[in-house]
């Protein structure tokens, strides 16, 4: 069995479970965000192709997600600290925007990551995509440069000042619990805890 699959398990069944604190496991946003559905228990990972931890936990995260319960939601959100990193949201908005994120996610990360290719850059970005089988590049490379995608850059500019974004990877809980960076296998078990929390505060 694969580590991130064991270490899911073990956090999902509670085996490994530890009382949650404040200031430890957690901390809370100072401002806090509103949530897209106020009937779910919302849950954000932001995150960016550049970063080898976001890397080393996205099958671990992945796995936990496909767990959840109808009445949490769990979205990834590129972060953009800074203009170089406008490349990256724009690739990340693309793949949701033509319904490619589950088929060339991964493969970017490992592109990034292990073969050291620049997916920020446009230019590096359109060669690689140009490799990827299955996949209508033109009409992908359309939506990469629409007005639209445009949009979506701005946003994630908009939504990492928002959530006050530092680091990465750094997990929000229904807008406001921010979970302290560990391992993947504690981050999923606070997550757990906060979800549960959260829901407890809904009702």
């Amino acid at each position: 069995m694969k580590k991130w699959l064991l270490l899911v398990m073990l956090a999902v069944s509670g085996m490994a479970n530890a009382a949650i604190q404040l200031g430890k496991d957690y901390t809370m946003l100072s401002t806090p965000q509103p949530v897209a559905d106020p009937k779910k228990v919302e849950v954000i990972e932001f995150f960016s192709y550049h970063c080898i931890h976001c890397y080393d936990d996205d099958p671990a995260f992945n796995a936990w997600s496909k767990t959840l319960p109808a009445d949490v939601s769990f979205r990834k959100e590129q972060i953009v600290w800074q203009k170089s990193m406008e490349g990256f949201a724009r690739m990340f908005a693309t793949f949701n925007a033509t319904g490619t994120f589950d088929k060339l996610h991964r493969a970017a990360f490992d592109a990034q990551i292990k073969q050291r290719v620049d997916l920020s850059k446009p230019e590096q970005f359109t060669g690689w995509i140009k490799q990827q089988k299955g996949v209508d590049s033109a009409k992908l490379l359309q939506t990469y440069n629409s007005f639209g995608i445009n949009a979506q850059v701005a946003r994630a500019t908009k939504i990492t000042r928002d959530y006050q974004i530092q680091g990465t990877p750094t997990v929000i809980v229904n807008g406001k619990y921010v979970v302290v960076t560990a391992t993947p296998e504690r981050m999923i078990q606070v997550m757990n805890e906060l979800v549960a929390k959260a829901r407890a505060e809904k009702k």
